[in-house]
């Protein structure tokens, strides 16, 4: 399961978007907006742009990139990125993938874009990941 958008955000464990979330006055996304995007998202493997996300919910790019900073505490770029990391994580579970197999799926344009861009967001390579959380 890829987790709520602000579950990296190390401010909050809930997600943002009740009354006063942002500020007071400040408008957020809606629930109903943040779940179509990531339903969006996990049903295709196609590179998201911010004018696309923007376009799925009926906002203009600047709108939808101030509310969904207020509504997850990210920028959706950032928020992306992390997705696809736990995307990975879910995909290293499946010895019969190949890193490159893994890179792949998760949108990353190479196997060493995908090990630098994990390594980063982890502190650890994929393949010291799979060794550390795959049961044999």
């Amino acid at each position: 399961m890829i987790p709520e958008p602000d579950s990296h955000d190390q401010t909050s464990g809930k997600l943002r978007g009740g009354p006063g979330a942002g500020g007071p006055g400040r408008p957020v996304l809606a629930e109903w907006q943040l779940r179509r995007i990531r339903e969006a998202i996990v049903s295709t493997d196609t590179p998201w742009t911010l004018e696309a996300m923007a376009a799925l919910v009926g906002m203009s790019p600047d709108r939808f990139c101030k509310r969904f900073r207020a509504a997850t505490g990210c920028p959706p770029h950032r928020w992306l990125m992390l997705q696809r990391i736990e995307r990975a994580k879910q995909l290293l579970g499946d010895g019969n993938l190949t890193l490159t197999d893994i890179a792949y799926a998760c949108g990353y344009a190479s196997s060493a874009h995908f090990s630098t861009s994990f390594g980063r967001a982890t502190g650890t390579t994929p393949s010291e990941y799979r060794r550390l959380h795959v049961r044999a």
